[in-house]
């Protein structure tokens, strides 16, 4: 598995992200080859689905001393995309060429401007991410190290999920522990019971886009519906 990652991650034009999901590979990842792999310039963190916080802690230790880069973040430290500097520089390229219609009638030069920046952006250090993969178990993760979390139920309970994240951020424990267990009996049925049906069916309840499942995976029953609209009733969005 060491020597796997490091020849994808020497050949990858995109940074790695490590994978570790047990209950679906019946494979965990070792927290002593995480920590080698951690030591790679182009892996750059990882998403464990063990729901296990210790484990987190484990790795979060492992991968202490991992090689620490600048990234570019915006104010509120939000990841700044190449899609979101892109529309910024397109925005700057309209606005030069724009004039203003008393400079078209009266034939004179213009210049424009520069356009304010769509968002404002900072440089940050940051080394290996360790991110969660268990909305169960998002809080105590994020109490071990963890600095997110990559959750399959933030696909129809997005707002329910970062409250978590914005609870433990403010630093307000009580709130954070009462949005966790919020969480915990719809997290436990449709994502842990029922899987990619029963998280294509919330998403399609919550308004976003789930669909059907493809073969062999069948879509959920009627009880199975009714289970899930029940679970969700408190956490719609």
């Amino acid at each position: 598995m060491l020597n796997y990652y490091r020849m994808v991650a020497d050949r990858s034009a995109l940074p790695i992200l490590l994978y570790s999901i047990p209950a679906y590979t019946a494979y965990d990842l070792p927290t002593e080859v995480i920590g080698e792999l951690s030591e790679h310039a182009n892996i750059h963190g990882i998403k464990d689905s063990s729901g296990k916080p210790d484990r987190i802690a484990a790795i979060v230790n492992a991968t202490s001393s991992a090689p620490r880069r600048n990234v570019t973040v915006t104010a509120t430290f939000t990841a700044v995309t190449n899609r979101m500097l892109s529309a910024q520089a397109n925005a700057a390229a309209m606005a030069a060429v724009l004039m203003p219609a008393d400079a078209v009638m009266a034939g004179v030069g213009y210049t424009a401007p520069p356009p304010p920046p769509l968002f404002k952006t900072r440089t940050r250090e940051v080394g290996f991410q360790v991110l969660s993969g268990s909305a169960q178990t998002l809080l105590p993760s994020l109490d071990a190290g963890a600095v997110g979390g990559v959750l399959a139920m933030a696909s129809f309970a997005p707002q329910a999920c970062a409250e978590i994240y914005m609870a433990w951020k403010d630093r307000d424990a009580k709130l954070a522990e009462e949005k966790q267990q919020r969480i915990l009996a719809a997290a436990d049925f449709v994502c842990g019971r029922l899987g990619i049906p029963g998280v294509k069916y919330a998403c399609d309840l919550n308004g976003y886009y789930g669909g059907l499942p493809r073969l062999p995976l069948l879509p959920l029953t009627a009880a199975e519906r009714d289970e899930v609209e029940q679970s969700l009733r408190n956490i719609r969005q």
